[in-house]
């Protein structure tokens, strides 16, 4: 395409450059005439000037004694003109025949003129001077005709040269449109050409990289092209292949790496060496497409690699006996840098080379299983079904080793902590048992404590009652024996209430309305003294839980804040919503709670009441509050009073913190 350009502009123009040279002679040869015509109509000027001075002359010497006499003077002026135009034009270049004339016609002025300048001179004799006029006429005349054939010869030739320069003009007009029009013509033709032999390949590549855009990889170019565009399309040809080729390597690299992928996750989800063995020889063929594979791992005394069970495509028996010294391993590790031992033409170099002759095994590929630059095993896959193995299968089967190198780990790991939770499992039910056993004790004790109490006063009054007549006095025993009697029937009560798990029985509970019976419920006990019961009902939504249970939690807070204060106080109750969640405040002016029992006060049978409590009031709470997806939080100082704020939860929301929160604070906003 290349010489093909160059010689088709070199021939435009050396075509162009002909006629342009051609056009350029002739131009300069018209331009020649031109000039020879130029002064050919010069040398007519001359010679008409020289026939209008031999006119007037003659006119003047006819007119000389007659009224129209123009004076000598006159005359003389033009026939020196005359002689002056007679000498200019034999100066001049002339053909022969025109010397010739200009000669004759030189001769004859001179006798004009010595004739007339007879005539003018001879002025004694009137004879003679008319004689010598008449042959200065004579002269003249003769002098005339002959400059007006010679005028009419010169004027011919003046005609032919114009005529000839015209033709001239003509022809280098002809031969420049010529050229123009050829020149445009070879241009138009090589352009459409030239253009034809682009536009053609250029469109075949255009169409072809739409069906490559298409998703046709490898689509071929049928044109056939010579030159830079043969070998454009060549290139592209190839490059469509290669593209081909190369998605194609891709895709199966991805659907390798699916594969791949899946058999890692399988690796992971396995807890058994087993399964693993099983997932790794069918990962290893199907990733590779050979027709065995399995795994070769380093025994507990290290001295031999034996091949595991289960592998793929080998007997059961020939796997057993499959075992290798572990310095061949090793050697071959450190001989291949730890590169995969790929032997596709000799299988001699094999570390199982007697076992693969048994097996018809034509290739064997072994990829190192390593740990810590040791090799703890290698995997071993052979015969595969097309071609030979690569070390694009060494590069996946290294990441499978390097799964299956961590998935053994993971086994190793899951067997060891199967183990340790199984002691832990143990030891914790050792510890739970002893707990159990520790809190019985403690509620044995306690229990006793708090029930001895009112027994010996049972027991004591009931002694004085068999010693004693006075009937009086036997009634006041009797009431403090009714009296401690229904106390220890207390203490048994509230120990089997906070023991059982009672049923809530959920509904939509109007908080507000449950603190305004506590109130009037707590009023009975603080209408003898000065503690004043101050109340802010905020706008909060129902909420679900069991009415009953909540009302005992707010009566229990709201009896321990009166007995806290005593006589005299502030007991505010205050309700709001705060996120998603209802809030109930109980705050009292009381002594408050030193920080050292800060951590005890739920739990069962602590009490600062002595035995005006069973200590069992906020434990009840605590999992009546608990039971409700609810949380505790407790703020107090000692002679600061304290704060005790429920969480309940609006709809199904759950609290994802502590059930409770107990902090103790010197900043708290009660009135004293």
């Amino acid at each position: 395409m290349k010489k093909r350009l160059i010689y088709s502009l070199f021939l435009l123009f050396t075509l162009f450059t002909l006629g342009s040279m051609l056009t350029i002679v002739y131009i300069y040869r018209t331009t020649f005439s031109l000039r020879t015509l130029i002064a050919l109509h010069r040398v007519e000027i001359i010679r008409q000037n020289l026939v209008i001075s031999a006119q007037t002359a003659q006119t003047h010497l006819y007119t000389i004694g007659t009224p129209y006499d123009k004076g000598f003077d006159e005359v003389v002026r033009h026939v020196v003109n005359l002689d002056s135009s007679v000498h200019i034009c034999l100066g001049c270049h002339h053909t022969p025949e025109m010397t010739a004339r200009l000669t004759e016609m030189n001769r004859l002025a001179e006798d004009y003129k010595d004739a007339f300048s007879n005539f003018i001179t001879t002025s004694g004799n009137q004879r003679q001077a008319e004689r010598f006029r008449m042959e200065a006429i004579g002269i003249g005349n003769t002098f005339l005709n002959k400059s007006q054939q010679m005028a009419f010869i010169a004027n011919n030739r003046l005609n032919d040269e114009t005529l000839t320069v015209m033709q001239q003009i003509s022809n280098s007009r002809i031969i420049l449109l010529v050229t123009l029009v050829l020149s445009f013509c070879i241009a138009l033709v090589i352009a459409v050409t030239m253009t034809r032999q682009i536009t053609g390949p250029v469109n075949e590549l255009v169409g072809a990289t739409r069906h490559i855009k298409s998703g046709e990889l490898g689509y071929i170019i049928p044109f056939k092209g010579k030159g830079e565009f043969g070998e454009l399309i060549d290139s592209f040809n190839d490059m469509s292949l290669t593209l081909k080729d190369s998605n194609e390597k891709i895709l199966r690299y991805l659907h390798n790496l699916s594969d791949l992928y899946s058999i890692t996750i399988t690796f992971h989800s396995v807890s058994s060496m087993t399964d693993i063995f099983k997932e790794l020889s069918e990962g290893a063929l199907e990733l590779t497409g050979a027709q065995q594979s399995g795994i070769l791992l380093r025994e507990e005394n290290g001295d031999f690699f034996s091949h595991m069970y289960p592998a793929c495509g080998i007997p059961e028996e020939t796997i057993y006996s499959m075992r290798i010294k572990a310095p061949v391993i090793e050697d071959l590790y450190n001989s291949s840098n730890g590169r995969a031992l790929i032997l596709n033409d000799d299988v001699q170099g094999s570390p199982t080379s007697a076992i693969d002759a048994q097996l018809g095994v034509r290739n064997v590929m072994f990829v190192w299983v390593g740990h810590k630059g040791r090799p703890i095993g290698a995997m071993r896959v052979a015969n595969k079904k097309t071609g030979d193995f690569t070390e694009e299968d060494a590069r996946l089967l290294a990441i499978l080793g390097n799964n299956f190198s961590a998935a053994l780990e993971n086994v190793r790991l899951w067997e060891s902590l199967k183990l340790q939770m199984k002691e832990l499992k143990n030891t914790q039910e050792q510890l739970v048992q002893a707990a159990k056993f520790a809190a019985i004790g403690e509620l044995a004790s306690n229990v006793a404590h708090e029930i001895n109490n009112p027994l010996t006063s049972i027991l004591g009054y009931a002694q004085l009652m068999r010693e004693d007549e006075d009937m009086n006095n036997i009634r006041r025993d009797l009431d403090i024996i009714e009296k401690e009697s229904l106390r220890a029937r207390d203490i048994v009560n509230s120990l089997l209430e906070f023991a059982r798990k009672k049923p809530l029985k959920m509904g939509l509970v109007d908080i507000n309305k449950v603190l305004e019976s506590v109130i009037e419920l707590i009023g009975v006990q603080t209408k003898d003294s000065r503690i004043r019961i101050a109340a802010d009902w905020g706008n909060i939504p129902p909420i679900k839980g069991d009415e009953d249970q909540l009302k005992q939690v707010f009566l229990n807070l709201a009896s321990n804040a009166v007995f806290a204060m005593g006589k005299s106080g502030t007991l505010g109750i205050k309700t709001f919503v705060l996120g998603d969640f209802v809030n109930i405040q109980v705050t009292d002016t009381g002594k408050g709670i030193p920080e050292e029992l800060m951590g005890r006060i739920f739990e069962p049978f602590f009490t600062t009441k002595n035995e005006k409590g069973t200590g069992l009031g906020l434990s009840i709470s605590y999992k009546i509050v608990q039971s409700h997806n609810g949380l505790f939080e407790v703020e107090s100082a000692a002679g600061m009073g304290s704060r005790f704020t429920v969480k309940l939860p609006i709809g199904d929301k759950t609290l994802k913190v502590r059930p409770i929160s107990i902090s103790p604070s010197a900043n708290l906003p009660i009135e004293s």
